[in-house]
């Protein structure tokens, strides 16, 4: 099978990963060669967003460079060391099946060039692959690439093994294996009671049809399910899958469960097991202090109603919770729940306790106890980007007042969150917590470190790693059916700008268009361009879309 991505003008360019040495000249500027992002800038002439954005980046850090002033060969050998080539799906060095991304630059300024020992298998771009038809065996395939920076050279193979295509029967065999049904909620194969989702492809290119051996109950599709009435019983239904490819098929069966209507007495007891209380913070029902969570309906449409056995404690509603004074002890109340259905109905019990009100000493000691600063994002106490959620009053009803070391760099509630300047270093904050209640205080103290901002290459760095293309329900890098999101900015603040190589199957935006029905599935490479002041790098993501059943 022939998989070849159509890659665009400015994919070919924008495979670069960071340039920020025009300060110190590039060598390749003697034989005036341009830098991999006046290259970028030249080649990526069909997405004036991209040009801009690295256009911008070159304006804005024009002359600056590593400071560590790298050789030529110093460069060479780290951008050699770091090179990897990106595969498609699951595919690895030793199953390609489809195209794949060759970086052309390195993150310290190298050009790439690559050679394929087959182009006829692997192009020297990477973006056609051609398998060898069933029966002929894998294919062997050796990439090479050139590393050049200035009057240094250096070359990196990678040997690749090109999968033969499966033929009509292993490709039916491989989609019979693979293939399941999706089932809804909780159900199984042994518990059905809700629509089904039958897949009407495989993996492989294989078409699938199902046939149900009661429609009235399952239907062909899968989308109606009629349970048996009350009394009737469960049901056992066969579903057939037809798996075809060219001129060979199989089948594969599966026995599904039809469970019967509940009668209201099962219902409600199915309601009663699954009955519980909703309690707030670290409440239990051995220690409540603040107001309950109580259903009024049960999943199987039975209705509840409560009654409290002390409404001046507990209200029956459970919205209302008044704790016995100090000194009167806990409280227990009997909660009764009532559940209907029809003309059936149940009842269950629950015991709870209501703790006395706490002395202020006490009010301040549990609120201590229990203080803590809430963290944005991914922050911790030793590591602080953003601002901080500073709790101003306790659980118990303390008032809590806060006190920074620092508060030109945190503020004393928290909300403003000053980092130091790249290169200046970390700054260590103490923030002090005043708890007060009834005439009583204590202080808790929080020792906090807000992380020096980052150089624009760290933001670079840091934003490519964590880059992520956000797929629809049940899609993959794979398996792609729906739109695809694709992130404008990065979490430390660098501009991502995407390019397609196919925008007829995948815009630049993440509109997906599916091929048609038997055209086969299109692999295409979204390649994102992270740009933060003067550097610049790309990340590829390899795609495949599924082309309509």
């Amino acid at each position: 099978m022939k998989s070849k991505v159509l890659f665009c003008t400015a994919i070919l360019s924008l495979m670069i990963t960071g340039a920020a040495f025009a300060k110190e000249e590039h060598p390749n500027k003697h034989a005036e060669k341009k830098t991999g992002l006046e290259n970028a800038l030249e080649r990526g002439k069909k997405n004036e967003t991209a040009r801009e954005a690295i256009r911008r980046a070159m304006e804005r850090k024009q002359g600056k460079h590593d400071d560590k002033k790298w050789t030529n060969e110093q460069r060479a050998t780290a951008d050699l060391k770091e090179l990897e080539i990106t595969f498609g799906g699951t595919d690895s060095i030793d199953r390609v099946t489809q195209a794949m991304a060759l970086p052309l630059a390195g993150t310290h300024g190298s050009t790439i060039t690559w050679v394929s020992s087959a182009p006829s298998v692997i192009s020297n771009d990477g973006q056609t692959v051609i398998r060898p038809s069933a029966g002929q065996g894998d294919a062997v395939v050796t990439l090479t690439a050139t590393v050049s920076y200035g009057d240094v050279s250096q070359t990196k193979t990678f040997t690749l093994t090109v999968k033969q295509q499966n033929s009509e029967a292993g490709r039916v065999a491989a989609d019979k294996a693979a293939l399941a049904i999706t089932f809804g909620g909780t159900d199984t194969a042994s518990s059905v009671t809700q629509p089904l989702s039958l897949p009407l492809s495989g993996a492989n290119g294989s078409t699938i049809t199902w046939v149900s051996s009661n429609a009235s109950m399952i239907s062909n599709d899968g989308k109606t399910v009629n349970r048996p009435t009350t009394g009737q019983g469960d049901v056992v239904i066969t579903l057939t899958a037809t798996i075809t490819y060219g001129s060979v098929s199989d089948t594969k069966s599966f026995s599904l469960t039809v469970k019967s209507l509940f009668t209201n007495a099962q219902k409600v007891a199915a309601d009663k097991a699954l009955l519980t209380i909703t309690f707030r913070g670290t409440d239990t029902a051995s220690s409540v202090t603040q107001p309950l969570t109580l259903p009024l309906s049960g999943p199987n449409g039975s209705t509840i109603t409560w009654v409290s056995s002390n409404a001046s404690v507990i209200s029956n509603d459970g919205k209302t919770v008044q704790r016995p004074s100090v000194g009167s002890g806990d409280a227990s109340v009997v909660l009764t729940a009532i559940l209907t259905n029809g003309s059936s109905s149940d009842v269950k019990t629950f015991t709870l306790t209501v703790k006395q009100q706490l002395t202020g000493v006490q009010r301040v000691a549990a609120d201590k106890a229990a203080l803590a600063i809430v963290y944005g994002g991914t922050d911790t106490a030793s590591s602080i980007t953003q601002a901080l959620t500073l709790p101003i009053a306790g659980v118990n009803g303390s008032s809590v007042t806060w006190i920074s070391g620092n508060p030109s760099v945190v503020s004393n509630d928290g909300k403003t969150v000053n980092r130091p300047a790249a290169g200046q270093g970390d700054i260590t904050v103490v923030l002090n917590a005043i708890i007060s209640a009834g005439g009583y205080s204590d202080a808790k103290s929080f020792t906090v470190t807000v992380k020096q901002q980052l150089t624009e290459a760290q933001r670079v760095a840091a934003d490519k790693a964590a880059l992520a293309i956000a797929f629809g329900t049940s899609d993959s890098a794979s398996s792609v059916r729906s739109n695809i999101g694709l992130p404008v900015s990065g979490p430390n603040g660098s501009n991502v700008v995407w390019i397609s190589s196919n925008t007829a199957v995948i815009s630049n935006s993440g509109v997906v268009t599916r091929p048609a029905a038997a055209s086969g599935d299109t692999a295409v490479i979204m390649t994102a361009v992270i740009t933060s002041g003067g550097y610049a790098e790309t990340k590829a993501f390899v795609l495949t879309v599924k082309q309509l059943p």
